[in-house]
């Protein structure tokens, strides 16, 4: 996969968030919070891998991994974060 079409899947992934929280009570978490939440997605993801390990299949691993690629966005969106 390109990794153009990467970014529109996380980008997407991003307006599914923003669009979740559009009910005006949708907060800015704090930079714990988010990694809290990004930890939370990776357990999710390595729970769903070995339920489904050996499946030709990775679909519901990667429907997790794009989740957790978009909250990541989602912190560097919302707090200062350094340039390399």
């Amino acid at each position: 996969m390109e990794r153009t079409n990467v970014y529109e899947l996380i980008d997407g992934e991003r307006d599914y968030q923003d669009e979740l929280n559009s009910n005006g009570q949708g907060r800015v978490l704090t930079a714990g919070e988010e990694l809290c939440l990004v930890q939370t997605y990776v357990d999710k993801a390595r729970q769903v891998f070995a339920e489904t390990f050996g499946d030709y299949e990775e679909r519901p691993t990667m429907d997790v991994i794009r989740k957790i690629a978009a909250l990541c966005v989602r912190a560097m969106e919302n707090h200062r974060t350094p340039q390399r």
